[in-house]
């Protein structure tokens, strides 16, 4: 009797991390089908959250430890962002905001939950849920401009629920990223090769439609950097790609680059770091804010930088705190560059860092396009330790044993 509760107890573990797995899958793919955030939220709870949660009740004592800095870290945000939010509240609907840091924190869980079980197997599960990005992408570009009949000039958003010009194009190149460097850097057979060639044009006919121009930038500095960084023939091969794709739209179409100038950033900036120095101790938390822009005569609803944005809503507190949950993030990633996963997370940190200084709000929501440039390199560096742990752990009773023999 006490062995087939046992195996029950294995067998759940096993279908609450394959329903993980599938959350993954979820989280990652779904946007570019489903028509609705409700939608894309529901899966997200019902197929990462939940099994996430009684995986975790369940199975904690067998979880390999979290890095000491990083659980501190979060724990100091969280606890910071609850306070902000009940000093800054108005009401009952800033309050409910009070649940999202244990969203992040199960969404976090649930990646590791999916990369656990799957150990190995999980930069292909990566893969595979990228390549079908780069495929939707490439069908997003067919239907909006051949079904449609959109003109070519058109800025193309995703016929999911990415709806927002800048945003998708920032998930899009996330994606992108992790195609490249997880498809491309290990050895491939000819039909995978294939796939991830075919699945990086739909990204970059998406991207280049979408015609977000600092998108285009970010994604060939962070190849280059990654290129010299790691000596990655890899991202030496996508920065030239990168190099040559912008120079050619720079001389068959260079108002398509030039015309929209700085599209009035440095004057948000400037807007942004004076609310920040206004609202330094706590910030405004998620109260509407607006900043002035003199030369139009209107106002911006954010300063079009992350950065600036968490230090304007939770102060310079909230925004060292955050610096430092980044910082942990890139050293971490660094210190496995000598893994597939680990390259691949050093360029989607590079490329993240770089794409939200003049486009990104605040992380603390529910997920979003946001999370693709945010939390999710936070994810996949989480798991790179968690498996790398696991993998030691595994080791040491076999160590044991042959030194005991």
């Amino acid at each position: 009797m006490a062995e087939f509760f046992v195996m029950d107890r294995e067998r759940l573990g096993s279908w609450l991390s394959r329903l993980a797995v599938l959350g993954v899958v979820c989280f990652l793919c779904a946007p570019w089908v489903l028509p609705s955030n409700t939608y894309y939220h529901r899966l997200v709870i019902l197929f990462l959250w939940i099994p996430a949660f009684w995986h975790f009740c369940l199975f904690h004592r067998g979880y390999p430890k979290i890095h000491k800095v990083f659980a501190g870290l979060y724990l100091a945000i969280s606890i910071w962002y609850v306070f902000v939010v009940v000093m800054s509240s108005d009401g009952w609907d800033d309050v409910r905001d009070l649940k999202l840091p244990f969203y992040i924190a199960l969404s976090l869980l649930g990646v590791m939950v999916a990369a656990m079980h799957l150990k190995e197997r999980f930069r292909d599960l990566l893969l595979l849920c990228c390549v079908f990005g780069g495929l939707a992408a490439g069908f997003t570009c067919f239907y909006t401009y051949f079904v449609q009949g959109h003109i070519f000039y058109y800025r193309v958003v995703s016929f999911g629920v990415w709806r927002v010009v800048i945003p998708a194009a920032q998930a899009c190149g996330a994606l992108a990223i992790l195609t490249a460097m997880l498809g491309l850097e290990a050895k491939r057979s000819v039909w995978v090769i294939s796939l991830v060639l075919l699945a990086l044009l739909g990204y970059a006919a998406f991207l280049y439609f979408n015609q977000s121009r600092w998108i285009w930038v970010c994604l060939m500095l962070s190849f280059v950097l990654v290129g010299l960084l790691l000596r990655s023939k890899t991202a030496y091969v996508m920065a030239a790609i990168s190099v040559l794709l912008i120079a050619v739209v720079l001389v068959l179409k260079p108002a398509l680059i030039l015309n929209r100038g700085f599209s009035y950033r440095p004057e948000l900036w400037m807007g942004g770091l004076s609310l920040l120095l206004d609202n330094w101790v706590h910030g405004l938390g998620f109260q509407e804010y607006w900043i002035q822009i003199a030369a139009l005569k209107t106002s911006a609803r954010h300063p079009h930088n992350l950065f600036l944005d968490i230090g304007i809503r939770f102060g310079v507190l909230g925004l060292l705190l955050w610096v430092g949950i980044w910082c942990w993030t890139g050293w971490i990633a660094l210190i496995h560059r000598n893994t597939t996963l680990g390259r691949a997370a050093i360029a989607l940190w590079l490329y993240s860092g770089l794409v939200v200084l003049t486009e990104g709000t605040v992380p603390w929501v529910k997920p979003s396009p946001i999370w693709f440039v945010t939390w999710l390199p936070i994810a996949l560096v989480l798991v790179i330790d968690a498996l790398a742990r696991q993998a030691r752990r595994d080791r040491v009773p076999s160590v044991q044993m042959s030194g005991g023999a």
